[in-house]
């Protein structure tokens, strides 16, 4: 069983993610033995606007939405997609300790079979202890994501003026 999952971890690339932009291949292993994988079926949530917690999700494959709830329009709106090679919960490595002021904004939910690549507050925290240089790298990645992101949302925005 241990072989099917190193090799699923394997069929992430990691090369190709914003993430992981800053890292080398020692960083990858390093981090792909911090993680857990993990198959969630289609009408999964992974977390809830509002709840408090703290995991990074690499999507294997499959697809997640992250969904925002809106009383005003008496319906969800899908805020962002995430397909194979996406990450989603960047803010783990800023965030560690703190989860319960840093509620979730949005709800993400798994909208097709998807394989996960999940880690955990524990193992973030982990995880800096063993290996800050990787840490450092990831945290670096992390930000393009967030700048790449409000970008996208400037661009989405300007859409409704």
């Amino acid at each position: 069983m241990a072989e099917v999952k190193s090799a699923v971890k394997e069929d992430f690339d990691w090369r190709k993610s914003t993430l992981f932009q800053f890292c080398n291949k020692a960083d990858w292993d390093i981090f792909r033995d911090a993680v857990t994988l993990t198959g969630k079926p289609a009408g999964s949530v992974l977390w809830r606007e509002d709840e408090a917690s703290l995991s990074l999700v690499c999507v294997v494959g499959g697809g997640l939405e992250s969904v925002k709830k809106t009383p005003e329009w008496g319906k969800p709106v899908i805020m962002a997609r995430f397909t194979a090679g996406a990450s989603v919960g960047e803010s783990i490595f800023t965030d560690i300790g703190a989860a319960e002021t840093c509620p979730h904004s949005t709800t993400l939910q798994v909208v097709e079979d998807s394989s996960l690549l999940i880690l955990d507050e524990a193992a973030a925290v982990s995880l800096q202890k063993k290996a800050p240089a990787t840490v450092a790298r990831l945290v670096s990645g992390a930000l393009c994501l967030q700048f790449m992101r409000l970008r996208q949302l400037n661009r989405r925005l300007a859409t409704l003026f």
